[in-house]
């Protein structure tokens, strides 16, 4: 009788919500001054352009990754000195999206609820002494559905 009551509490995959997050964080630099795109930038490149067709260049600088637990900050080190201050907000709503809070360097506070193995693009006025735009990219985990 016992292995039937624990069982069901066995099988559950869902992080509960004291379950750290982890954000994972890409460092772009995105240029005028040349067309070579990263191969694992295309789709970001993509996007950004339908916005500011006149970035032609992109690179990868780094990926950053941190557990942060929900209702906790922390900062991730970018370029030129600049940091992302990443807040987690609420773990998974009814539809797996986490809300995050993003301080980008020069740019006001932004909250989504980010979508699972989604990253969530954003174009910061920050250029480096190179005239490169600094753009990162934030994704949330865990997504774990229930199957």
């Amino acid at each position: 009788m016992t292995a039937l009551i624990v069982a069901p509490f066995l099988v559950i995959a869902d992080p509960t919500p004291e379950t750290p997050v982890r954000v994972m964080v890409v460092i772009v630099l995105a240029t005028d001054q040349n067309q070579q795109v990263d191969p694992r930038l295309k789709d970001l490149a993509k996007e950004v352009q339908k916005r500011d067709p006149k970035l032609t260049g992109f690179k990868l600088v780094a990926t950053e990754s941190k557990s942060i637990p929900v209702g906790e900050s922390t900062t991730i080190n970018l370029t030129d000195q600049q940091v992302l201050k990443v807040q987690v907000d609420r773990h998974k709503d009814e539809n797996g999206r986490i809300t995050l809070t993003l301080q980008p360097p020069a740019m006001d506070a932004v909250s989504y609820a980010c979508a699972c193995d989604k990253f969530f693009p954003i174009v910061t006025p920050h250029r480096t002494k190179a005239g490169e735009q600094l753009i990162i990219a934030v994704m949330a985990k865990p997504c774990t559905g229930t199957k």
